[in-house]
């Protein structure tokens, strides 16, 4: 087996999240007079959420505090319960880390909602390292929490794979020289995966465990 260490996204790879996600941020927008439909934020999950708000909606740094302070309140109260995992992610989870290898999380999830709720969905015994973002969500890019999960893990670039849904995951992957796999089943559309060029396409969690395995 050519890999050692999988680092995997975590909303939109690992769980399908974005119902309390779209939720809380559709709440945090309302305080401040904006209405959005929750379908057009779920297309928005991905990169941080406290960004976009800037940037798409114009907000201050203030305001985008405030913001996204109710957006946490919100995901804090019902984001477990509005949270699944992916069928077929404790299968191959599990036939991973049978395998013998490391395993990791690099999220810009908030640190304050991810270990809970990675706890509450009984996933955190699979993980050597969960690397997440503050609640600022200014940590850095997505390649710096590659980066920390892959030296957390003791792992090398050359032998380890990250796998996401999202552009910003397939290109945190590469930006560190790991090989990287873009799954179908999450919030990327597959044009948006195919155009991120990865080393690897999946459909489903059991294709992730195969192509380890096979690598």
């Amino acid at each position: 087996m050519g890999y050692t260490t999988v680092i995997f996204d975590y909303d939109g790879t690992l769980v399908d999240s974005q119902e309390g996600i779209a939720k809380g941020f559709q709440q945090a927008l309302a305080a401040y007079g904006i209405r959005e439909e929750v379908e057009e934020i779920k297309k928005l999950i991905g990169p941080p959420l406290s960004r976009t708000i800037v940037t798409k909606y114009g907000f201050g740094e203030e305001d985008a505090k405030e913001a996204m302070a109710i957006f946490r309140r919100y995901v804090r109260e019902h984001g477990n319960e509005e949270c699944r995992v992916f069928d077929g992610v404790p299968e191959m989870l599990r036939g991973l880390r049978e395998a013998g290898l490391s395993l990791a999380i690099a999220t810009n999830k908030p640190e304050s909602i991810a270990l809970p709720q990675i706890r509450y969905l009984g996933l955190e015994p699979y993980f050597s390292a969960i690397m997440a973002n503050n609640d600022a969500q200014d940590r850095g890019p997505k390649s710096d929490f590659v980066r920390m999960a892959l030296e957390a893990c003791g792992g090398s670039a050359a032998q380890s794979l990250m796998v996401g849904d999202r552009r910003n995951d397939i290109e945190g992957g590469k930006a560190v020289g790991l090989d990287t796999a873009g799954v179908l089943y999450g919030y990327g559309s597959p044009e948006e995966i195919r155009d991120s060029a990865p080393t690897y396409v999946a459909a489903t969690p059991l294709e992730i465990l195969n192509l380890v395995k096979n690598a």
